[in-house]
């Protein structure tokens, strides 16, 4: 997956809904799967599969673990 790749129908999500796509996710952080998938029923469009890529951020000698949504496609 390149850096140039579309997110398909992401922008067409609300946010309340893409953050319920994580729910049951585990908690983020060092050693999780890079990717993971949710499912949302979104109105007006469907069932709706959400792609989540495990992500950080530093500051300092912290690190700051967290899902961020990359990809969103109706699944039927």
């Amino acid at each position: 997956m390149s850096f140039y790749e579309p997110n398909g129908i992401l922008a067409k999500i609300p946010g309340p809904l893409v953050s319920r796509g994580m729910d049951g996710f585990p908690p983020a952080g060092d050693g999780q799967a890079a990717e993971m998938q949710g499912e949302v029923d979104v109105p007006d469009i469907g069932r709706v599969r959400i792609r989540y890529r495990l992500k950080s951020s530093r500051h300092h000698k912290n690190t700051n673990w967290f899902w961020a949504a990359c990809f969103a496609e109706v699944v039927g």
